[in-house]
């Protein structure tokens, strides 16, 4: 649908887009009050000289939720986007890489590509060190024809390593003989023979120590190798139409790149800019450009100002944020995936930027409207989009009961990351803000994985899904509600599971500097959960339909929940506080088909106002009960 309608699509989700700076308890949400927050402009490469020096080393995590894939604790696994990192191999073995070290004290010294896999959907022990030779950061994982892997990061040097390896054997290096100064590569394997590396990055801004290119500070560069890196026939290259006249740069790390035979797709969000995608049918050699999302400024100064009545008609910007200088624009984190027949499709989380005030530092955005992701494939035309996954309704009580939410500079849902089946089914995994976990110390909600899937080639999508489900993981279910995770990766190719990695953090924010709020520097870990599509059926139901009821209500020391089920499957029941907390889990089981009972009890819950739900099968419901003493 055209730009307009995806807006006017926007505005019937405002109920759900608001809430301030400063701390608040949960209440209902109301159009109108959300407040812009000063946008996170500092790029991390990993080489800056941190002041950590207030922790030990420390050992990797024994805790055991989700698979393990590693331990870090350098937990800034991207600036934007996060990139390829997840590889399906069929059969239940997966490989993955993230940016890895165990060394707080020595600044991380020991920072690099963290690798391990699974076999049989087994995962190998906690990596203890990098895979390359040298100190890396940020890192890409793909795979030619033959099964050799390729893991692409930075160096120090501002330039690009490649470690690479045939199955079975040890890891080589090489970089690319770039001209340019490189930082946060992304790789895909293509071409006819599946041995073409393409490789994107971005040259390195002035404020990481950089100098301009071709005009532009920090700007995404095209380098190919056709024979699996040992040489390189295109290097330095810039894409058509982003030049000096029209660009001052383009996103740190808000870009992405895939490759399905001789079809090649390159993803460049711009946060004050045109977002672009660039579709090659010749493996790299000549490039058409689209218009994802048409900005409507171009080479957009900040601070420079500009004119609120050339803005397009927004009621959003007008009826919703109260802001005449807010912008419609993506918030540095994408996605693309090139299909078997040659379309590209692309994810990017959505945001409104703003710079009414022209004497600040920078410009300001706004974190709390639930936009969503928005898809866009190549069927469709320049300046189209639909919105796929978006921030839930959990408790299905009209309204998100959000605290606040922890500042990284990106929209409320972010981190997209696309996979597809054999039969065309799209899914995107992603990371948005949970509105029933909130962290007790900062006061943040929780940020943690979602999915979506579309069987309509992406005109629809389901209902966002959580990715921490407790029927999926049993006894890890109780940590769920206690953690942040976010950077979202997924395997391009999905069958019976989504296979999707991120990391796990139980203190919002990063921990790179004393002045963080989050203080805990060994409590993240990077994990890993195939999530079975089946779950994807899963409805939001009326009470009636499950013929679900809660008695006594109000209750004292006990409340009885009854439903009744058509077929055996698996059920549990959770209870909210007013605040969104779960104060009660069940524990799941399998259920006959028929009238069922769960007793929970409540003696111990303070009066108020509670949300039960029940989880039954693909469906839920829920409902408003009573606790009264």
């Amino acid at each position: 649908m055209k730009r307009n309608h995806l807006l006017t699509f926007l505005f019937l989700f405002a109920f759900a887009s608001l809430f301030g700076q400063a701390k608040h308890s949960s209440k209902a949400v109301q159009m109108g009050h959300q407040k812009a927050l000063p946008a996170v402009t500092k790029h991390f490469t990993g080489f800056e000289t941190l002041d950590v020096n207030h922790a030990e080393s420390v050992p990797p995590s024994e805790s055991s939720l989700l698979d393990l894939v590693g331990t870090t604790v350098y937990d800034l696994q991207s600036n934007g986007g996060v990139g390829h990192r997840v590889l399906n191999w069929g059969n239940g073995d997966v490989s993955a890489v993230y940016t890895f070290s165990l060394d707080v004290p020595g600044g991380y010294a020991d920072r690099g590509s963290g690798y391990n896999s699974a076999t049989g959907g087994v995962w190998g022990a906690d990596p203890t060190s990098r895979i390359e030779s040298a100190r890396t950061g940020f890192t890409n994982l793909a795979v030619d024809v033959d099964g050799t892997e390729y893991v692409v990061s930075h160096l120090g040097s501002n330039a690009i390593n490649i470690a690479k390896r045939p199955q079975g054997g040890s890891w080589t290096e090489s970089s690319i003989p770039a001209t340019a100064q490189l930082l946060w590569a992304r790789a895909a394997i293509g071409g006819s023979n599946g041995k073409t590396l393409h490789v994107i990055a971005s040259t390195t801004p002035t404020g990481n120590g950089g100098a301009t290119w071709m005009g532009m500070d920090g700007v995404v560069l095209y380098y190919r190798s056709q024979d699996g890196g040992a040489t390189w026939d295109v290097k330095d290259m810039l894409f058509p139409g982003i030049d000096s006249d029209n660009f001052t740069g383009t996103d740190v790390e808000g870009y992405a790149i895939d490759a399905n035979g001789d079809n090649v797709a390159v993803f460049i969000t711009n946060t004050w800019n045109k977002s672009l995608l660039y579709v090659s049918d010749d493996n790299g050699t000549t490039w058409t450009q689209r218009v994802v999302n048409d900005f409507p400024l171009t080479k957009y100064v900040v601070n420079t100002g500009y004119d609120t009545l050339s803005l397009p008609p927004d009621p959003y910007r007008t009826d919703v944020l109260n802001d005449p200088y807010a912008i419609f624009t993506a918030d540095g984190t994408a996605d693309v995936l090139v299909d078997d027949g040659g379309v590209a499709h692309c994810w990017y989380g959505a945001t409104y930027v703003s710079d009414a005030d022209l004497t600040d530092a920078g410009w300001t955005f706004y974190p709390g409207s639930n936009i969503g992701i928005v898809y866009f494939n190549t069927l469709m035309g320049d300046d189209e989009g639909v919105v796929s996954g978006y921030c839930p309704d959990i408790d299905n009580n009209q309204q998100l009961d959000i605290v606040d939410i922890s500042n990284y500079g990106f929209g409320l849902s972010c981190h997209p990351a696309g996979s597809i089946d054999a039969n065309g089914n799209l899914y995107v995994t992603y990371a948005t803000v949970h509105e029933l976990y909130n962290d007790a110390n900062t006061g943040y909600n929780f940020r943690q994985p979602f999915i979506v899937r579309s069987q309509d080639y992406g005109q629809t999508w389901s209902d966002p899904t959580p990715i921490m489900r407790p029927d999926l993981l049993g006894d890890d279910s109780s940590d769920v509600p206690y953690v942040e995770a976010l950077w979202i990766s997924a395997a391009k190719l999905a069958d019976n599971k989504v296979h999707t990695t991120f990391q796990v953090d139980y203190s919002p924010l990063t921990y790179l500097n004393s002045s963080t709020e989050d203080t805990e520097a060994g409590d993240n870990t990077i994990r890993y959960v195939g999530f079975p599509v089946s779950v994807l059926d899963a409805k939001n139901v009326p009470a009636e339909t499950l013929k679900f009821s809660v008695s006594p209500n109000p209750a004292n020391d006990r409340m009885l929940i009854q439903f009744n089920s058509d077929k055996t499957q698996q059920s549990w029941v959770e209870l909210y506080d007013i605040y969104g907390k779960t104060v009660r889990t069940t524990t799941p089981v399998t259920v006959g088909s028929g009238n069922a009972t769960v007793t929970i009890h409540t003696a111990d819950l303070p009066t108020g106002m509670y949300v039960a739900r029940i989880n039954l099968g693909n469906s839920f419901a829920t409902q408003k009960v009573i606790i009264q003493h």
